[in-house]
């Protein structure tokens, strides 16, 4: 009999999960903690054949050490940098995540902040509700046509490969940056008629719109500060969907206020959930959301059932390429 353990503290269901489990394993234990307790160590670890955590739940070598045949750690999402992947590595553990499940929900969410960046309805309906405002004085200042903005996507994976379809599908120009270069990439830079810039300066000095869907290392952590602004055209807008790291706030918030950045939408940021005051929430022109863009209920599910058929797989002695610690 395979023993599963679920460790998470947001989904209020697991349909998803216990489908795939049962259907592949009809005799499967399937065990559900919040978080990490003593109490369920004790009774699940030696037993566990493997674990699926929520991207939030340490999973460290001290942690791995207390398992006997445990045989992977499924994540619950694209980044796993919860996980000591070298650790799991050493003790013949593999570490799987779910790429590429919400590429269609971020692209919708940077497009909509476009949208929201070009014609802010509120603030058209406010004006007209508070003012009696018509006609152009509602229109405080006036906003560029979509299909004549070039949008710059840092990062052209799966999701950047998602927004650019959107974007030209709108008429906008399109360049990327990608430290890689794949055939995936190549094929719809030519169906789309995008192009590729040599350098993340060269995009910033072309673009309208900058959008950022960069990994968070050593290398990218506060990449985006006061210098990497200064490049930007002025008055471009800023979206960062990817890792609040990536951004040194400060010198966001001084080029949104100097007007060089005229917009900038955030769905991640450095502190996460943020204190009440955190400067980033109270800075005119600076839209920050709670971390939502990947939701959707399509994407919770797929989320879901891939984590667990990711697990399922590893335990059927299956080599699936969602392995990222070979």
């Amino acid at each position: 009999m395979k023993r599963f353990w679920v460790i998470d503290d947001e989904f209020a269901s697991y349909e998803a999960e216990t489908k795939i489990l049962k259907e592949r394993h009809p005799d499967c234990e399937i065990h559900f903690s919040k978080e990490i307790c003593d109490a369920d160590v004790k009774a699940y670890a030696d037993e566990t054949d493997a674990l699926i955590v929520q991207i939030g739940v340490p999973v460290d070598r001290e942690f791995l050490g207390k398992f006997k045949k445990c045989k992977v750690v499924s994540v619950y999402g694209i980044g796993y940098n919860n996980v000591d992947t070298k650790a799991a590595r050493d003790l013949g553990i593999a570490v799987t995540n779910v790429a590429g499940y919400c590429a269609q929900d971020v692209a919708d969410y940077v497009m909509a902040a476009i949208y929201r960046n070009n014609k802010p309805l509120d603030s058209y309906s406010e004006k007209l509700i508070k003012n009696g405002a018509w006609g152009a004085p509602a229109v405080d200042k006036k906003p560029s046509r979509i299909s004549s903005e070039k949008l710059f996507i840092i990062g052209f994976g799966a999701i950047g490969r998602s927004l650019a379809v959107k974007a030209a599908g709108v008429g906008m120009s399109v360049i990327y940056y990608d430290v890689m270069d794949t055939a995936a990439m190549k094929e719809l830079e030519e169906k789309l008629g995008a192009k590729r810039v040599a350098t993340i300066e060269e995009g910033l000095k072309e673009a309208d719109i900058v959008s950022v869907h960069m990994t968070l290392n050593d290398s990218t952590r506060g990449f985006f500060n006061e210098k990497t602004f200064s490049m930007m055209k002025h008055g471009a807008q800023f979206i960062n969907a990817s890792r609040g790291g990536v951004v040194d706030e400060p010198a966001l918030i001084k080029a949104v206020k100097s007007g060089d950045i005229s917009a900038a939408t955030l769905d991640v940021i450095v502190n996460e959930p943020p204190k009440p005051d955190d400067p980033i929430l109270h800075t005119d022109n600076i839209c920050v959301t709670p971390h939502i863009s990947y939701l959707s209920e399509d994407s919770l599910y797929e989320l879901q059932f891939r984590a667990a058929r990711n697990a399922s797989d590893i335990v059927l002695g299956k080599d699936i390429p969602e392995i990222v610690n070979r």
